[in-house]
């Protein structure tokens, strides 16, 4: 198993099986606190090979610096089968966030686990900075 992208975006959207991406992010800059970011998403791109046909679980956290969940946890299965005529296949995953929310600046983190093993993180920053007059 491979995660080939694992990105912060505005959005995404699966064509055709082609995984889609628009605008991926790691830092948000504000002129004040609260900041809400009003439509993003958590783009997967995971590539299987023969050997790891079968269930799965996908597990993404969300987290700030000091480890404290941000957001509830989201949980999901699948189950992978290679195609006889193919040596892997990929999945798309997309989880689209409505009114994220930041009450105050510093690092967040979005981790990935897969069958219980952290496999990838997303890194974002939220930076307060003075508004030019």
């Amino acid at each position: 198993m491979n995660i080939q992208v694992a990105v912060l975006c505005d959005s995404a959207i699966e064509y055709q099986n082609k995984l889609c991406i628009l605008g991926t992010f790691d830092t948000i800059k504000t002129h004040q606190l609260p900041v809400v970011k009003s439509q993003c998403s958590i783009a997967l791109q995971i590539l299987w090979t023969k050997i790891e046909e079968g269930p799965h679980t996908i597990k993404i956290k969300f987290m700030d610096e000091d480890g404290n969940p941000t957001l509830k946890t989201v949980d999901s299965a699948i189950k992978v089968s290679v195609p006889s005529i193919s040596s892997f296949v990929t999945t798309n995953h997309i989880l689209n966030i409505q009114q994220l929310k930041f009450t105050r600046t510093g690092n967040y983190l979005t981790v990935i686990d897969i069958d219980g093993k952290m496999e990838a993180e997303i890194q974002l920053q939220v930076l307060q900075v003075e508004q030019k007059t």
